[in-house]
C-alpha cells in the first residue's frame, strides 16, 4: 500500500511546481505537433522523463508516440512495441509513453515503486514481459487504492488548493508528488 502522511504530502509539494510546468508544456505540445518530428517536444520529453537512448531508439518510440497519440495504447502494447523495434524490455519508458497518451495512468519509475513497495524482475526472469505486465497492473491498483485513502483525498485538495490552475488527472497529482517524496 502506498502511504504517506500530511507532513510528507506538503513537503513534496513544495518541489512539484517546476515539474508541474514541464508536464502541462508536454501535454500542451502533444496535441499539437507530430511528436516524432518535433525536436523541441522530444528535447523537453528527453529531459523531463530522462531519456538517455540512442537516435534510433528515440526515433522508434517517438514513431509509436505519435502514432497512438489519438487512438491510444495500452501498456502491454508499448512494452511490447519498445522490446520488437529496441530489443529491450522498457517498463519505465512505455508507462511514459502510455502516461502522456492516457495522464489517468501511472509511470513506472524507481522512485514511486520503491513507495508502492513494487519491484520489477530482473532481466534473466522467465516470463519477464509478464510479470513486468502484473507490477504495472500492481502500480496502478494500488495508486487507486491510495487516491481513495484520507491521504489520497488529502493530497489531491492540497494540490489543487497550491495548484488551482492545472488541470491534470488526480492520478498524474499523485504521481507527481511520490516522485518528489524520495
Amino acid at each position: 500500500m502506498i502511504s504517506f502522511t500530511e507532513d510528507q504530502i506538503d513537503q513534496a509539494l513544495t518541489r512539484v511546481e517546476d515539474g508541474l510546468k514541464k508536464y502541462s508544456t508536454l501535454q500542451d505540445y502533444l496535441q499539437n505537433v507530430d511528436v516524432s518530428k518535433n525536436r523541441n517536444f522530444q528535447r523537453r520529453f528527453n529531459h523531463f522523463y530522462r531519456v538517455r537512448r540512442n537516435s534510433n531508439w528515440q526515433s522508434q518510440f517517438y514513431r509509436l508516440l505519435e502514432d497512438k497519440k489519438k487512438s491510444g495504447i495500452t501498456f502491454s502494447e508499448a512494452l511490447r512495441y519498445i522490446h520488437e523495434h529496441t530489443g529491450r524490455y522498457e517498463a519505465s519508458f512505455a508507462s511514459k509513453l502510455v502516461a502522456t497518451i492516457h495522464p489517468d495512468k501511472p509511470v513506472v519509475d524507481k522512485f514511486v515503486l520503491e513507495n508502492a513497495d513494487l519491484k520489477l524482475p530482473y532481466s534473466s526472469a522467465k516470463n519477464r514481459e509478464a510479470k513486468i505486465i502484473s507490477v504495472y497492473n500492481q502500480l496502478q491498483e494500488k495508486f487507486t487504492v491510495f487516491l481513495n485513502t484520507e491521504s489520497g483525498k488529502y493530497l489531491v485538495k492540497k494540490f489543487r488548493e497550491k495548484f488551482s490552475h492545472a488541470n491534470i488527472t488526480e492520478m498524474k497529482m499523485a504521481d507527481l508528488v511520490l516522485w518528489q517524496s524520495r
